[in-house]
């Protein structure tokens, strides 16, 4: 019996040890749990495994969170990433893919997010083994030839392909370790995971990347069949060589706004509102001008990630924000099924908080402008579809004005009769001003609070477009800009010749935008 009551003392004394130390680990992660719900649970998962109700728009997908592989690591194979490593992905995303940059938080609360993804992945880095990285070598001609060699000969041309575009014989049948299609890295675009110094790709080359087909080059000397003592000297060609095969258009990219912020200057308020609206206005000139990193969602064979321009101008009653952006076709017209329009928008935070990227939250819903360059030329040329463009020698039986009216009767008009605006005759702008409070939640402003003005064109090779509305809100559903004020602000392009429509975009993350003198 006394032995018994011992065993039953000594189980309720290990019960209430689990709970102790099960609601002491509960309250570590809490933090971190609330704000992976707020950031990364739309796209990783309740579960962190990568099947939010936003992935399936997303390619590639999500990472799975609880299989404990990540691509970018300053950790020997084998090893986990170290917190900083993980930070670091957080902080800076991952340029090309639909994971963003969250440079906005705080450290404490990147701390916190990483220590609720080590719980789901059940990672314990306190041992892991650095990589050393050895001191980087002088860049010469003779280093780049045997860095070709290199790059030939361990495997990396069938691959990345001959000349680093990604097109190798291999790369259309890679995947990654959940099955997934996987597009090896196009090294002419100058973008990289995990970023794009020579240091950063020592890491990558020298530890490889889990949970993809990417293996570690650690051992060159002996895959080689060279000495030991020419290890470095191989491994530094190697990067030189991939460095090498950057376009020179490349080169500037990554120049983000300090700390996050676009400051809006002051101009006169005797400028003219036509001048406020001209992309090609002078005005513009004499206006900063901050390059922000845009990435696909959906990655395409072509361009996953560019740079967007922006300039922001206001005075006491109007607000006016340009983007700039490469595009070499012009895409304007939807009227047939296999066409898909050029578009941009701005969304801003309305409350000011900085909540999920993607088109805010129930509780932090966005207000969003949004051009369409087929409205752009509805408007440029009077026009009231791209019908009339399209089969310009046919007649529309949407002109009511010209054909004959007794077979088409306006009741048979149901979008122009309700007032959609979608339908609307004799555009006198180009923006349609939308709100939303999440994903799917799209919802066209009334006629009466459309009131962002656009004005956009194409010069053969980009284009400009220029966003203005007045100051003030008149509803709570619309951006108030006070000056000194810190507004959440993010852009999106869409490009028709990527067949990008809805949610296949290129995004970006949240910015600051601050009106100062």
């Amino acid at each position: 019996m006394w032995m018994k009551n011992q065993f039953i003392k000594y189980n309720l004394f290990c019960l209430v040890m689990i709970i102790v130390i099960t609601g002491n680990v509960s309250a570590q992660i809490q933090p971190g749990k609330q704000q992976y719900n707020k950031y990364c649970l739309s796209c990783h998962g309740s579960g962190g495994k990568g099947d939010g109700e936003l992935s399936y728009l997303l390619y590639p997908k999500p990472r799975d969170l609880t299989s404990g592989l990540f691509k970018i690591r300053s950790t020997q194979p084998g090893n986990p990433p170290t917190d900083e490593d993980l930070i670091s992905s957080i902080k800076n995303g991952m340029p090309g893919t639909a994971m963003p940059s969250f440079n906005f938080l705080d450290i404490d609360e990147l701390k916190d997010i990483v220590s609720y993804i080590k719980y789901l992945g059940d990672i314990e880095n306190s041992n892991a083994l650095q990589i050393e990285i050895p001191d980087l070598i002088s860049e010469t001609n003779e280093l780049l030839e045997l860095g070709k060699s290199v790059y030939t000969e361990i495997g990396c041309i069938k691959c990345h392909g001959d000349i680093g575009k990604g097109d190798g014989p291999s790369a259309y049948t890679l995947r990654d370790s959940w099955g997934y299609p996987i597009i090896p890295r196009d090294f002419t675009s100058g973008v990289y995971l995990g970023g794009g110094t020579p240091q950063d790709l020592y890491l990558r080359f020298a530890g490889g990347m889990d949970g993809t087909p990417m293996p570690s080059y650690g051992n060159l000397s002996e895959l080689l069949g060279k000495p030991k003592e020419d290890e470095n000297e191989l491994a530094w060609s190697l990067v030189y060589y991939v460095k090498s095969l950057e376009e020179d258009d490349t080169k500037d990219i990554g120049k983000i706004p300090p700390n996050g912020t676009i400051t809006a200057q002051l101009v006169s308020d005797g400028i003219k509102l036509d001048k406020l609206l001209e992309p090609s206005s002078r005005l513009w000139n004499k206006t900063t001008s901050y390059s922000i990193p845009i990435s696909r969602l959906w990655q395409s064979e072509n361009v996953n990630y560019k740079m967007v321009e922006v300039q922001a101008i206001y005075n006491s009653k109007y607000i006016a924000i340009k983007l700039e952006w490469d595009d070499i076709t012009s895409d304007q017209s939807l009227y047939r099924v296999q066409n898909f329009q050029d578009a941009a928008a701005i969304q801003f935070s309305i409350d000011g908080t900085m909540d999920f990227h993607g088109m805010g939250s129930r509780e932090h819903p966005t207000d969003i402008w949004f051009w369409k360059s087929e409205w752009q030329i509805q408007q440029n040329q009077n026009i009231e579809s791209d019908i009339e463009l399209t089969y310009s020698n046919r007649v529309s039986d949407s002109d009511v004005e010209h054909y004959p009216d007794e077979i088409n009767e306006s009741a048979f008009l149901i979008g122009v009769n309700v007032g959609n605006i979608n339908s609307k005759k004799n555009r006198n702008t180009s923006v349609e001003n939308v709100v939303a409070a999440g994903p799917h939640t799209v919802t066209t402003n009334p006629e009466n609070l459309q009131r962002v003005k656009g004005k956009g064109q194409w010069n053969g090779k980009k284009w400009e477009v220029v966003f203005l509305r007045e100051i003030v809100a008149e509803s709570d559903q619309e951006m108030q800009f006070n000056k000194n004020d810190i507004i959440p602000i993010g852009f999106a392009i869409w490009n028709g010749s990527e067949n990008d429509r809805n949610g296949q975009k290129m995004v970006s993350t949240w910015y600051k935008l601050e009106l100062k003198d």
